[in-house]
C-alpha cells in the first residue's frame, strides 16, 4: 500500500472520529508544517508555533470538509496555514501600529508626527496580507530582495515586482487615508 492510500485511509478515519487516526495524521504533518509557517513569517518562531497549533485545531474541526479530489491532506492543511500565518500577521501589523501611537518612544530625529506614524500603520492594515508582509520584510525587518524571494518560493525578480506593486498600493491607500484625515 502506497504513502498516499495510507495516509487517506487515516483521514477518513480521523473524519469518523478516530483520535489515533488523528494523531497518527498529527505526527506525519506536525515538523512540516511548523517549517512551511517558519518560511511565511520569515523566521518568527513564536508565530509559526501559534499558527501551526492554531492550523491542527482548525483542521481538527474542520476535517469533515476535506475531499481528496480537491487535493492531498497536506496541501489542505498547507492553506490552513497560509491563511493564519497571514492572519496572525495582520493582528502583529495592527497591534504594533496600535503600540506606536499609544508610546512616546520615538526618537527625536523622527520627522513624522503621531498622526502620520498612525496613517502609515492604518495604511499597512489595509494592504493585502502579501503586500503588507513584502513591506515589512523588507522596510521594518530589513530583510533584503533575495531573502524576500526565498522566504516566498519566488524569483527575486518577482520580489523586486512584489515590492514595487506593494509600494505603489501603499502610496494610493495612503494618500485617500490622508485625504479623508484632512478633509471632513
Amino acid at each position: 500500500m502506497q504513502q498516499d492510500e495510507i495516509e487517506l485511509m487515516a483521514v477518513k478515519c480521523a473524519q469518523e472520529g478516530d483520535q489515533e487516526a488523528w494523531s497518527q495524521l498529527f505526527e506525519w504533518h506536525c515538523a512540516v508544517l511548523y517549517s512551511y509557517c517558519l518560511r511565511h513569517t520569515l523566521g518568527k518562531q513564536d508565530l509559526a508555533e501559534e499558527a501551526t497549533q492554531e492550523a491542527f485545531m482548525i483542521a481538527a474541526h474542520t476535517i469533515h470538509r476535506f475531499q481528496s479530489s480537491n487535493g492531498t491532506f497536506r496541501s489542505w492543511l498547507f492553506g490552513i496555514a497560509r491563511n493564519r500565518c497571514k492572519k496572525l500577521c495582520t493582528a502583529k501589523t495592527r497591534r504594533h501600529g496600535r503600540e506606536n501611537r499609544h508610546t512616546k518612544q520615538q526618537p527625536k530625529t523622527t520627522d513624522c508626527t503621531d498622526d502620520c506614524l498612525g496613517l502609515v500603520q492604518e495604511t499597512l492594515a489595509q494592504l493585502p496580507a502579501h503586500y503588507r508582509c513584502a513591506l515589512e520584510n523588507k522596510y521594518m525587518s530589513g530583510h533584503t530582495v533575495i531573502q524576500i524571494a526565498h522566504a516566498n518560493q519566488i524569483s527575486e525578480h518577482a520580489a523586486e515586482s512584489l515590492i514595487r506593486r506593494a509600494k505603489d498600493r501603499f502610496t494610493q491607500i495612503y494618500t485617500q487615508l490622508k485625504k479623508s484625515y484632512i478633509e471632513p
